[in-house]
């Protein structure tokens, strides 16, 4: 992507390779011929004001995409799109799952806000009172609040202050990691509209992942559902969740607790096959799905399906769920 500011993000053939020590000198210029690839090749595309779903259980590489956007690869993992090492050129922010790592415990909150605003961004010291102040009534809280220690916030307060900081970066990609996951259901539902609001407010190019499927399809303008690091599903998430078509989105829809009867037994995904060296070797052909699929077969096991459906609602799946299939 280029660098003008809030442009949309594209991101062509993105992968997350774990380092291989005893495969490191392997000549060549593709890295997975050094190491194991743990996500991809995944193509995102966010426009500005735009919120994107990231679903799936865990394991599914989640976590690592949002890193690889934010350019934060935990040690001995390295991000690769169709150009070689993976390096952002957009300004982002990331919201992490805890936000009590964002402050210094000796510090009351506005002064973590006000240091970001005066590092980061270099607001003088005249304007960054009055710059903190609007930040914190921005994510709904009062300026009073401010004054607080971090320990003495709820947790609603502090994920509240924790999105202050990452806006005062002025963001031009907003990455949410489980920030909700710790929260009461009504103060998650809360908070997870404040991010997608702020995100479209300030037309942040937003990425949010979140277990919680219903809540996350309510905000979201499109969603991606993951398995294994790649992308399985996507699209508007009212057609892809309601209408899934691979057999694995199919699975995870119907076993969400919802308007069951009373008494119905709800479906699993089959647990995950033991792991041998040889299957994670070769973990990239096929569909990633087929070692838990009930429909899978050998086509399955060997070909790698294509693309089908439209921008909308597209899905890969050699034998998807058809409308009205018993099941």
């Amino acid at each position: 992507m280029s660098g003008i500011e809030r442009s949309l993000v594209r991101v062509d053939n993105l992968v997350v390779i774990k380092e291989n020590a005893s495969r490191r000198d392997t000549p060549g210029d593709d890295p997975e011929m050094s190491g194991t690839r743990l996500v991809g090749p995944l193509d995102l595309t966010v426009k500005p004001g735009e919120i994107l779903g990231l679903l799936g259980e865990s394991g599914s590489g989640k976590t690592l995409t949002l890193r690889a956007l934010a350019g934060v690869n935990p040690a001995g993992l390295h991000a690769y799109d169709q150009n070689g090492p993976y390096r952002p050129v957009y300004r982002s922010a990331m919201v992490f799952q805890d936000p009590m790592g964002y402050f210094n415990p000796r510090w009351r909150v506005r002064r973590s806000v006000a240091e970001v605003l005066r590092i980061v961004r270099g607001v003088s010291r005249r304007n960054v009172r009055f710059r903190t102040e609007e930040l914190l009534r921005d994510v709904g809280l009062a300026v009073e609040d401010g004054s607080l220690f971090p320990f003495e916030m709820s947790g609603g307060m502090i994920q509240r202050a924790a999105i202050a900081i990452a806006l005062a970066v002025d963001p031009h990609v907003l990455l949410a990691d489980e920030a909700t996951s710790a929260l009461d259901p009504t103060t998650r539902d809360r908070i997870l509209q404040l991010l997608c609001r702020v995100g479209r407010e300030r037309r942040a190019a937003t990425v949010v992942v979140s277990h919680d499927v219903s809540s996350l399809a309510e905000v979201s303008d499109r969603v991606i559902i993951l398995y294994a690091g790649q992308s399985v599903e996507e699209g508007d998430p009212r057609r892809v969740l309601a209408q899934p078509r691979h057999r694995y989105t199919d699975l995870l829809v119907r076993s969400l607790p919802g308007d069951h009867t009373r008494g119905t037994i709800l479906p699993e995904i089959p647990p995950e096959p033991f792991a041998t060296g040889a299957d994670v070797t070769e973990r990239n052909r096929g569909c990633p799905f087929t070692g838990r699929c009930p429909r899978a077969d050998e086509r399955c096991r060997g070909i790698t399906p294509e693309w089908r459906g439209n921008d909308a609602h597209r899905f890969r799946c050699h034998y998807p769920v058809e409308p009205g299939e018993q099941r």
